[in-house]
Protein backbone atom coordinates (compact mmCIF):
# COMPACT_ATOMS: atom_id res chain seq x y z
CA UNK A 1 0.00 0.00 0.00
CA UNK A 2 1.21 3.14 -1.29
CA UNK A 3 0.20 6.44 -2.85
CA UNK A 4 1.31 5.50 -6.37
CA UNK A 5 -1.82 3.82 -8.19
CA UNK A 6 -1.69 0.29 -8.00
CA UNK A 7 -2.70 0.21 -11.92
CA UNK A 8 -0.06 2.85 -13.09
CA UNK A 9 2.70 0.23 -11.00
CA UNK A 10 1.53 -2.66 -12.83
CA UNK A 11 1.79 -1.05 -16.38
CA UNK A 12 4.96 -0.23 -16.19
CA UNK A 13 6.49 -3.17 -14.77
CA UNK A 14 4.91 -5.29 -17.67
CA UNK A 15 6.38 -2.22 -19.83
CA UNK A 16 9.58 -2.85 -18.43
CA UNK A 17 9.25 -6.21 -18.27
CA UNK A 18 8.38 -6.33 -22.22
CA UNK A 19 11.12 -4.11 -23.54
CA UNK A 20 13.51 -6.38 -21.57
CA UNK A 21 12.31 -9.58 -22.85
CA UNK A 22 12.68 -8.30 -26.23
CA UNK A 23 15.79 -7.03 -25.82
CA UNK A 24 17.32 -10.65 -24.40
CA UNK A 25 15.49 -12.45 -27.08
CA UNK A 26 16.77 -10.66 -29.91
CA UNK A 27 20.11 -10.79 -28.34
CA UNK A 28 19.77 -14.86 -28.30
CA UNK A 29 18.85 -14.79 -31.61
CA UNK A 30 21.52 -12.76 -32.82
CA UNK A 31 23.99 -14.96 -30.83
CA UNK A 32 22.74 -18.58 -31.70
CA UNK A 33 21.44 -18.24 -35.16
CA UNK A 34 24.35 -18.03 -37.35
CA UNK A 35 22.76 -15.96 -40.23
CA UNK A 36 21.05 -13.29 -37.63
CA UNK A 37 24.24 -11.30 -38.25
CA UNK A 38 23.99 -11.26 -41.90
CA UNK A 39 20.10 -10.61 -41.90
CA UNK A 40 20.75 -7.60 -39.53
CA UNK A 41 23.47 -5.73 -40.40
CA UNK A 42 21.35 -4.52 -44.34
CA UNK A 43 18.66 -3.30 -41.73
CA UNK A 44 20.80 -1.30 -39.62
CA UNK A 45 22.73 0.00 -42.37
CA UNK A 46 19.49 1.04 -43.57
CA UNK A 47 18.07 2.28 -40.39
CA UNK A 48 21.19 4.35 -40.24
CA UNK A 49 20.76 5.82 -43.50
CA UNK A 50 17.18 6.88 -42.98
CA UNK A 51 18.22 8.69 -39.61
CA UNK A 52 20.62 10.60 -41.08
CA UNK A 53 19.05 11.69 -43.76
CA UNK A 54 16.16 12.64 -41.05
CA UNK A 55 19.06 14.46 -39.17
CA UNK A 56 20.28 16.54 -41.93
CA UNK A 57 16.59 17.83 -42.91
CA UNK A 58 15.67 18.85 -39.69
CA UNK A 59 18.97 21.58 -38.82
CA UNK A 60 18.44 23.76 -35.62
CA UNK A 61 18.31 27.44 -37.23
CA UNK A 62 21.76 29.03 -36.34
CA UNK A 63 23.49 25.80 -35.50
CA UNK A 64 24.85 22.56 -36.88
CA UNK A 65 22.84 19.70 -35.44
CA UNK A 66 19.66 18.68 -35.87
CA UNK A 67 16.21 19.82 -33.92
CA UNK A 68 15.47 16.38 -33.23
CA UNK A 69 18.05 15.88 -31.44
CA UNK A 70 16.95 18.64 -28.95
CA UNK A 71 13.17 16.63 -28.89
CA UNK A 72 15.20 13.40 -28.19
CA UNK A 73 17.18 14.93 -24.93
CA UNK A 74 14.23 16.96 -23.81
CA UNK A 75 11.82 13.67 -23.94
CA UNK A 76 14.95 11.85 -21.86
CA UNK A 77 14.93 14.67 -19.49
CA UNK A 78 11.04 13.89 -18.88
CA UNK A 79 11.67 10.51 -19.14
CA UNK A 80 13.85 10.68 -16.16
CA UNK A 81 12.17 13.29 -14.24
CA UNK A 82 8.77 11.27 -13.88
CA UNK A 83 10.88 7.74 -13.08
CA UNK A 84 12.18 9.64 -10.39
CA UNK A 85 8.92 11.11 -8.93
CA UNK A 86 8.07 7.30 -9.42
CA UNK A 87 10.37 5.77 -7.85
CA UNK A 88 10.37 8.51 -4.72
CA UNK A 89 6.74 8.04 -4.09
CA UNK A 90 7.25 4.41 -3.51
CA UNK A 91 6.66 3.45 0.17
CA UNK A 92 5.03 6.58 1.25
CA UNK A 93 1.14 6.50 1.90
CA UNK A 94 2.16 5.94 5.41
CA UNK A 95 -0.12 8.04 8.09
CA UNK A 96 0.35 8.61 11.62
CA UNK A 97 -2.61 10.24 12.01
CA UNK A 98 -5.96 7.99 12.44
CA UNK A 99 -8.79 10.54 12.43
CA UNK A 100 -8.61 14.31 12.69
CA UNK A 101 -12.04 15.56 12.78
CA UNK A 102 -12.32 19.40 12.29
CA UNK A 103 -16.44 19.37 12.49
CA UNK A 104 -16.30 19.43 16.11
CA UNK A 105 -17.81 23.20 17.49
CA UNK A 106 -15.04 22.83 20.37
CA UNK A 107 -11.94 22.25 18.45
CA UNK A 108 -10.25 19.47 16.41
CA UNK A 109 -10.31 15.60 16.99
CA UNK A 110 -6.86 14.31 16.39
CA UNK A 111 -6.03 10.41 17.22
CA UNK A 112 -2.71 8.76 16.78
CA UNK A 113 -2.50 5.82 15.20
CA UNK A 114 -0.72 4.64 18.11
CA UNK A 115 -3.97 4.61 20.10
CA UNK A 116 -5.13 1.55 17.94
CA UNK A 117 -2.20 0.06 17.70
CA UNK A 118 -1.44 -0.42 21.45
CA UNK A 119 -5.27 -1.60 21.93
CA UNK A 120 -5.13 -3.82 19.19
CA UNK A 121 -1.84 -5.49 20.15
CA UNK A 122 -2.60 -5.74 23.52
CA UNK A 123 -6.18 -7.52 22.63
CA UNK A 124 -4.41 -9.88 20.26
CA UNK A 125 -1.41 -10.15 21.91
CA UNK A 126 -3.42 -12.07 24.93
CA UNK A 127 -5.34 -14.56 22.41
CA UNK A 128 -3.21 -18.13 21.57
CA UNK A 129 -4.56 -18.42 18.25
CA UNK A 130 -2.24 -15.79 17.32
CA UNK A 131 1.95 -15.56 16.99
CA UNK A 132 2.14 -11.93 15.98
CA UNK A 133 0.34 -9.00 14.91
CA UNK A 134 0.99 -5.60 13.72
CA UNK A 135 -0.99 -2.22 13.19
CA UNK A 136 -0.03 0.51 10.55
CA UNK A 137 -1.96 3.09 9.28
CA UNK A 138 -2.29 4.47 5.63
CA UNK A 139 -3.90 7.37 3.77
CA UNK A 140 -5.66 6.25 0.66
CA UNK A 141 -7.76 8.49 -1.11
CA UNK A 142 -6.73 11.24 1.54
CA UNK A 143 -8.50 9.05 4.29
CA UNK A 144 -6.65 6.96 6.57
CA UNK A 145 -7.28 3.32 6.93
CA UNK A 146 -5.78 0.78 9.35
CA UNK A 147 -3.74 -2.48 7.99
CA UNK A 148 -3.74 -5.07 10.99
CA UNK A 149 -1.64 -8.15 9.83
CA UNK A 150 -1.67 -11.50 12.29
CA UNK A 151 0.43 -14.33 12.13
CA UNK A 152 -2.26 -17.04 13.13
CA UNK A 153 -0.69 -20.33 14.77
CA UNK A 154 -0.64 -23.58 12.23
CA UNK A 155 -4.00 -25.31 12.25
CA UNK A 156 -5.71 -21.77 12.95
CA UNK A 157 -9.07 -21.27 11.06
CA UNK A 158 -8.91 -17.72 9.13
CA UNK A 159 -12.71 -18.00 9.87
CA UNK A 160 -12.52 -17.93 13.23
CA UNK A 161 -9.05 -15.73 13.35
CA UNK A 162 -11.31 -13.60 11.61
CA UNK A 163 -14.40 -13.28 13.79
CA UNK A 164 -11.92 -12.76 16.82
CA UNK A 165 -10.44 -9.72 14.98
CA UNK A 166 -13.50 -8.20 13.71
CA UNK A 167 -14.97 -8.56 17.47
CA UNK A 168 -11.74 -6.21 18.53
CA UNK A 169 -12.11 -4.10 15.55
CA UNK A 170 -15.86 -3.39 16.54
CA UNK A 171 -14.58 -2.63 19.99
CA UNK A 172 -12.05 -0.13 18.99
CA UNK A 173 -14.48 1.49 16.67
CA UNK A 174 -16.80 1.99 20.16
CA UNK A 175 -13.65 3.73 21.24
CA UNK A 176 -12.97 5.91 18.48
CA UNK A 177 -17.05 6.97 18.38
CA UNK A 178 -16.89 5.94 14.46
CA UNK A 179 -16.17 2.74 12.23
CA UNK A 180 -12.49 3.00 10.72
CA UNK A 181 -12.12 1.56 7.61
CA UNK A 182 -9.86 -1.50 8.36
CA UNK A 183 -7.93 -4.05 5.92
CA UNK A 184 -6.97 -7.58 7.52
CA UNK A 185 -4.41 -9.47 6.80
CA UNK A 186 -3.84 -12.89 7.44
CA UNK A 187 -0.67 -15.11 7.49
CA UNK A 188 0.30 -18.30 9.59
CA UNK A 189 -0.50 -21.85 9.44
CA UNK A 190 -1.44 -23.60 5.95
CA UNK A 191 -5.32 -22.90 6.72
CA UNK A 192 -4.20 -19.06 6.98
CA UNK A 193 -2.12 -19.12 4.13
CA UNK A 194 -4.92 -20.39 1.68
CA UNK A 195 -7.38 -17.38 2.50
CA UNK A 196 -7.38 -13.53 3.33
CA UNK A 197 -10.18 -11.20 4.48
CA UNK A 198 -10.56 -7.50 4.33
CA UNK A 199 -12.32 -5.52 6.16
CA UNK A 200 -12.89 -2.41 3.59
CA UNK A 201 -15.07 0.10 3.09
Amino acid sequence: MNSTNRGLNRLLIVAVGLVLLAVGAAAALGAWLPGAKDTWTPISETVNTQVGSWLQQTPFPGTDFSWLMIAVVAVLVVGIILLLAFTLRQGQGRTGTLIHDRSSDTGRTVVDVSVARDALSEALGERDEFLSTSVSAYSVKRAPMLKVSATCRRGVSPRDATAIVEQNLEALDALLGQKVPVLLQLSGGFRAKVQQSTRLQ
